[in-house]
């Protein structure tokens, strides 16, 4: 579940990203932060911090946060 996910889990999904899909290096230092701030963050924040590829990962990003409220319903 993306909204429980760690500083460390948040940079591990950015290099998994990076590699699967052969983005220019995604600074980590600018994802200095837990996955609960990332649920708030909106696809310009994204863009802003990286501006090739910003839009796949906030895309694949609200895909595992939906994935994951979809599978917490009773």
């Amino acid at each position: 579940d993306p909204r429980c996910w760690s500083r460390d889990d948040v940079a591990r999904w950015l290099r998994h990203m990076a590699t699967i899909h052969q983005l220019p290096h995604v600074p980590t230092d600018r994802f200095l932060m837990n996955g609960k701030a990332l649920c708030l963050m909106s696809i310009d924040m994204f863009l802003g911090r990286v501006p090739l590829g910003g839009k796949l990962l906030y895309k694949d990003f609200q895909l595992r946060l939906g994935k994951a409220m979809y599978m917490s319903l009773p």
